[in-house]
């Protein structure tokens, strides 16, 4: 029985010692893939290799990655990047400017011949020619002048104001056709004659410059007005630009009549334009009040002084 005991006592020891090695391999296995998992989760996803840009694309592909590292840098989108960045700076030599000097005498020439070309069509509706037109316009620009108080009244021909000087006088004759009796233009419609003319004086600056056109003749004391006198009129009150007028003493900017950059505003009031806002009579009294009492400072000053 000891001898029987003894043998399966050492059996059981044997089949022990084998699952023992058995786990300890299968434990030696589980940590060797754990590790294995670990490392492969670490190392970064790599692209599968693709075909190999050629030289043009390696450039594109560069510069492109440049700009998005410059826009990386300094903050805003890429189309804004792209608009405002630095473009090459043009190489001016001589050739280079010479060049443009020749193409812009081309342009400018072109323009001047078309401009005479134009002025020459619209001087058959003022004379015979465009030589008596000239005459006509240098007479009435001296006229003009010498009724403002300029006494250097050369002039030199300049093809633009001589172009707007027709196109007015041909704009005045058609408003003036349109209200005109067999006879002429009375007197009393002269107000609504300038309105109609895009001008908006007072009837006092119409009955100085009536002064200023009549002060020799019969005419003076008549109530018809003819289409010549008419014209001189608006051209006395709103000089052409060949007068070169810059401070019109016959014309000044009032509180409702505002004069800005040669420009009436009482147009805009007549007309109704949107862009007119009602004003807050608050502001408009506090401007005026303080005008007041600016001109008040002045004119004590002037009495201490």
């Amino acid at each position: 029985m000891t001898v029987l005991a003894v043998n399966i006592f050492g059996s059981m020891l044997d089949a022990a010692e084998e699952i023992a090695s058995e786990l300890t391999e299968m434990l030696e296995e589980i940590t060797q893939n754990s590790k294995i998992l670990k490392k492969k989760e670490q190392q970064p996803i790599k692209p599968k290799p693709g075909p190999k840009p050629g030289p043009g694309l390696k450039s594109i592909l560069s510069k492109s990655v440049k700009l998005d590292n410059k826009v990386k840098r300094i903050g805003p989108h890429i189309e804004i990047f792209q608009v405002f960045r630095e473009r090459n700076k043009l190489i001016h030599n001589k050739k280079v400017v010479r060049m443009i000097t020749i193409m812009q005498a081309y342009v400018r020439g072109w323009l001047e011949r078309k401009r005479l070309q134009r002025i020459m069509i619209k001087a058959l509706s003022h004379g015979p020619n465009l030589r008596a037109v000239i005459k006509m316009y240098h007479r009435q620009i001296h006229r003009v002048k010498y009724r403002l108080g300029l006494w250097r009244t050369r002039q030199i021909i300049n093809f633009a104001e001589l172009e707007e000087w027709m196109d007015r006088k041909k704009f005045y004759e058609t408003m003036f056709a349109k209200r005109e009796d067999w006879q002429g233009l009375e007197r009393s419609e002269l107000l609504k004659f300038f309105n109609d003319c895009g001008h908006f004086p007072t009837q006092q600056q119409i009955d100085e410059v009536w002064d200023l056109v009549h002060r020799e003749g019969k005419e003076k004391y008549s109530e018809l007005i003819k289409k010549y006198n008419a014209i001189e009129m608006l051209f006395t009150l709103y000089p052409p630009q060949g007068a070169h007028m810059h401070n019109n003493i016959r014309l000044r900017s009032t509180w409702l009549r505002p004069i800005v950059n040669g420009e009436e505003g009482y147009r805009y009031i007549v007309n109704g334009h949107p862009i007119l806002k009602r004003a807050n009579i608050r502001i408009v009294g506090k401007l005026v009040s303080r005008s007041i009492r600016e001109r008040k400072m002045r004119h004590l000053s002037r009495e201490v002084e």
